[in-house]
């Protein structure tokens, strides 16, 4: 029994496919038990408010100076994730439930303890658990998402994945027939690398299904930051798609430019008959390319070498040419 914000939607249908869990919501604006939990989000709250900077407290209006409490915000989201939990293991398993309602077969030494009242029920209530794989359960409690099959893979919000059932079903082969599809698929969304695709609506079978290499981009991420990229390369796209546009109209008009330049400049006779003027074209078209390859060849000249330096030496040399002779000065006596 829950509230309908809580538990309302396709996921709790799932749970009551897969489990046969029996749900029941209540009615809008009706009391009910719904009171107790709610004030108990509150006393959960109230045990780390104190201590926890940027804690949202009372009105906060900018205009009249008041202050903003994201510039204190301290904790992370795992943080803030160890302290709900932690508050979660202590309500449980150590608070000490001072005005339960006692059962008059309940022992007196059974302390009211959340964890060993429902230990309790366990062996002297009706009705016994059930055991079930953590994994099935967790796949029936994921939000879900309707998945199309592409040339890529299986096309989940803009990227793409693949499984080896996929490939073999050869589904992705482009034959005759149409693709089948669309499928729902199960996601976490703190994990982007894999997705669970159920192939039959009517069968809980599932395949596990991993990011290929055309999505490689948002491998290690959550679903959340995938949103988000995609959310700013649109962005990025439609600034470009408006400089483009700018370039496209540029390039009409410098293309229109020269057309209109080139029908001046053609001549309107040629002198000749058009079988002539046709039969020149080959010898026009070998003359053209050797005048452009002359030009490029000019262009491409080597630089001419730079003349040298002079070499200059620091005594008179001697008029045959040859190179001074030093042995006299020395080896030659100190007289």
């Amino acid at each position: 029994m829950a509230d309908r914000g809580e538990l309302l939607g396709h996921q709790i249908e799932y749970l009551e496919q897969a489990f046969g869990v029996r749900i029941e919501n209540t009615p809008p604006y009706r009391g009910d038990a719904k009171g107790i939990v709610e004030r108990h989000f509150r006393t959960i709250q109230a045990d780390f408010k104190p201590f926890a900077p940027g804690v949202v407290a009372g009105t906060t209006i900018k205009k009249r100076g008041g202050k903003d409490y994201r510039l204190d915000a301290t904790l992370t989201l795992d943080e803030f994730t160890k302290i709900i939990i932690g508050s979660i293991l202590h309500r449980n398993q150590s608070s000490v439930l001072v005005k339960y309602d006692r059962d008059p077969d309940m022992p007196d030494t059974l302390a009211p303890v959340p964890i060993n009242i429902w230990q309790w029920g366990i062996q002297n209530r009706s009705g016994r658990l059930r055991n079930t794989s953590e994994s099935a359960l967790k796949l029936a409690l994921l939000p879900r998402q309707k998945v199309t099959l592409s040339d890529y893979g299986i096309q989940c919000f803009g990227a793409f994945y693949t499984c080896r059932e996929l490939l073999a079903s050869g589904w992705l082969h482009r034959t005759g027939q149409q693709r089948p599809g669309p499928f729902m698929a199960a996601y976490d969304p703190a994990v982007t690398d894999i997705i669970y695709v159920f192939p039959d609506a009517t069968k809980s079978d599932y395949w596990e299904c991993s990011l290929t290499d055309r999505s490689r981009e948002f491998r290690g991420r959550s679903m959340w930051e995938l949103w988000d990229s995609q959310q700013q390369q649109r962005k990025s796209t439609a600034a470009a798609k408006l400089k483009e546009r700018e370039s496209k109209r540029s390039l009409e008009n410098v293309i229109q430019e020269t057309i209109q330049n080139a029908e001046k400049l053609r001549p309107s006779y040629f002198g000749e008959s058009k079988t002539g003027t046709l039969a020149g074209i080959n010898q026009n078209r070998r003359e053209a390319r050797d005048q452009e390859r002359q030009k490029r060849r000019a262009d491409n000249k080597a630089t001419e070498p730079k003349p040298k330096a002079d070499v200059r030496y620091l005594t008179d040399q001697p008029e045959d040419g040859a190179f001074p002779d030093f042995l006299d000065d020395l080896f030659g006596d100190d007289e």
